[in-house]
């Protein structure tokens, strides 16, 4: 690049207004600064790695009679000696958690003994008041009243799930999908009917509706539009409208799991598909799990016309929420911390995903393909045919490396040559020797 004073007189700006713009593109991965030797344009070996398009599946009904993949990836999440890949938290080091315990410290001094106490089923007012202010930016407008606090999104989109469901129904589901949300399924006794996804447009509406005019009665649609996991993409706004119209039209309500869109690595954050919801049919579910605290269990669900039904269940289920988790929350909202925060731990998400793409695209076989999520912290890759997932993810287990393969993401245990890598940890030398291990297993699996 020209020299900052070059640049400078080359834009007729100030020196300081030029090295503001060079720190501008450093920030967003397209410049790199090189001591005593000035900025250079980024070149990044993996941006030559083919994207995933599509991924291939028939829609098909499913019972979703299959393992449990959380009983094999939360057995080796708090083992500090493992390589952690597998589940998609972030780093405790990324979060605010110090300044939620001063916070929560505080709450607690100030309550005293009635802290202990319940809070409302529905959930704080200053925190449903919150979240309702920050509901604009997704392009939603709800109001303190449209919101129940949960348990996390777990909670939330269960809720959801039974509001709008009964065992033996079928619900359409992307392919791939999170495996949380399949298990949820499988445990409410729901049948999955998955949908091809692509990592442009993601779901593939021709598709969605060829099936859905193929299957006798579909209750819900249970979909990630925002920084998809795994695959990471945003659903473009003519899409999300699209697929509200397909879905208000055949009268079937969407779930709509926005638990990653507070997270995108530049640029404003996605519209949710609730922003182009006409008649209430979109139900709203996301927690600050993955962006403030997993072990809080602060989550959000805006039900719409099923709000009596899901305060009910939640009156069942839970009766609550903890009160102090639930108040520090609020409050950190409430203050700006959470706005501030979000401004580095964006930054974080951003370059960690680039680190990995980068070692990944060096130790991995050449036949890859690897995803490029504009947001969140997950990678989905494409292995040569010849690499089984699920054996591959024995044998980095047992050299203490954890990843996610591609079967627990499916209704039917395909993707049986893909796996989810997680992005959440700043990128350091066990990480490298990990992915570079990880790499040499896919390579010796490849050439079999």
């Amino acid at each position: 690049m020209p020299s900052v004073r070059q640049f400078s007189r080359e834009q007729r700006v100030s020196i300081p207004t030029a090295l503001h713009a060079y720190v501008t593109l450093e920030m967003r991965g397209l410049v790199e600064a090189r001591p005593k030797s000035g900025f250079y344009v980024s070149v990044r070996f993996s941006d030559a790695i083919p994207q995933i398009v599509r991924a291939v599946t028939a829609p098909k009904v499913s019972d979703l009679a299959q393992t449990d993949p959380l009983d094999l990836i939360r057995a080796d999440e708090y083992q500090p000696d493992k390589v952690q890949l597998g589940s998609a938290v972030p780093s405790p080091d990324l979060l605010p958690g110090v300044r939620l315990a001063r916070i929560m410290s505080g709450v607690a001094r100030r309550l005293g003994a009635s802290g202990g106490n319940y809070g409302p089923v529905a959930g704080l007012p200053l925190l449903r008041r919150e979240i309702a202010r920050r509901s604009l930016s997704a392009g939603m407008n709800f109001g303190p009243e449209d919101l129940v606090v949960t348990l996390g999104a777990t909670e939330a989109v269960a809720l959801a799930l039974r509001a709008v469901c009964s065992p033996g129904d079928t619900v359409v589901v992307e392919s791939p999908t999170f495996f949380g949300l399949l298990r949820q399924l499988r445990e409410i006794g729901l049948k999955a009917l998955p949908i091809p996804v692509d990592a442009i447009n993601g779901i593939d509406l021709d598709a969605l509706a060829s099936a859905l005019g193929k299957t006798p009665r579909v209750a819900a649609m249970l979909l990630v539009p925002n920084f998809h996991n795994p695959v990471g993409f945003v659903m473009p706004d003519d899409k999300k409208r699209e697929l509200v119209r397909l879905a208000a039209s055949r009268d079937i309500p969407i779930i709509e799991d926005d638990i990653f869109g507070d997270l995108p690595h530049q640029g404003p954050r996605p519209r949710a598909l609730k922003a182009f919801d006409r008649d209430g049919g979109v139900i709203v579910c996301s927690s600050f799990s993955k962006s403030i605290s997993p072990g809080y269990r602060v989550g959000y669900i805006a039900a719409g016309k099923w709000q009596q039904r899901v305060l009910a269940l939640k009156r069942t289920q839970s009766g609550g929420n903890p009160l102090l988790p639930t108040l520090a929350v609020a409050e950190f909202l409430e203050s700006g911390g959470y706005d501030r925060f979000l401004r580095s731990f964006r930054q974080s998400c951003r370059q960690q995903v680039a680190a990995m793409r980068e070692a990944i695209g060096h130790s991995f076989p050449a036949e890859i393909r690897l995803s490029r999520p504009a947001g969140g912290y997950v990678l989905w890759c494409e292995l040569p045919a010849r690499v089984d997932a699920m054996e591959l993810f024995h044998r980095a287990r047992a050299v203490g490396i954890v990843i996610a393969p591609g079967p627990f993401f499916a209704a039917d245990n395909g993707f049986r040559n893909f796996i989810r890598i997680s992005c959440g940890y700043p990128w350091n030398a066990q990480l490298e020797r990990g992915v570079h291990l990880l790499g040499q297993l896919a390579r010796q699996l490849s050439v079999r």
